[in-house]
């Protein structure tokens, strides 16, 4: 039986597997990012095609951020949780200021299920 409190979990989960190398994110969303001169972007990945608003489509980022709404996925079923538990899981993703090749990302995950919030800090 899946329990409120393991949200806590997903939400670090998702925020430190989307900042890693693995989730493909980077450079391709800090260098759109640049392009659009956004400092942070929110990415709703409950969405089944997640894409921050104002930045250029990329087709590799766009193929990332499709692949982390899987991988989003994968990790809430490991925890008894599907999206449709889910008010809203966004992703807040800001580039390291001194990495100019655009490979570091800080990330955010926050949660809300049933007017409770879960928030995984920033990454």
């Amino acid at each position: 039986m899946a329990k409120k409190k393991d949200l806590q979990g997903v939400a670090h989960d998702i925020a430190h597997h989307a900042g890693s190398g693995l989730s493909y994110l980077s450079p391709h969303l800090a260098m759109a990012m640049r392009e659009a001169s956004r400092q942070t972007v929110t990415i709703d990945l409950s969405r089944e095609m997640p894409y921050p608003q104002d930045v250029a489509e990329v087709k590799p980022l766009r193929l990332a951020l499709k692949a982390l709404h899987l991988k989003a996925s994968e990790i809430l079923k490991g925890y008894g949780f599907e999206f449709r538990d889910l008010s809203c899981l966004i992703l807040f993703v800001t580039p390291d200021a001194s990495d100019q090749a655009g490979y570091t990302l800080h990330t955010r995950t926050v949660i809300v299920c049933e007017s409770k919030q879960f928030d995984s800090g920033w990454l």
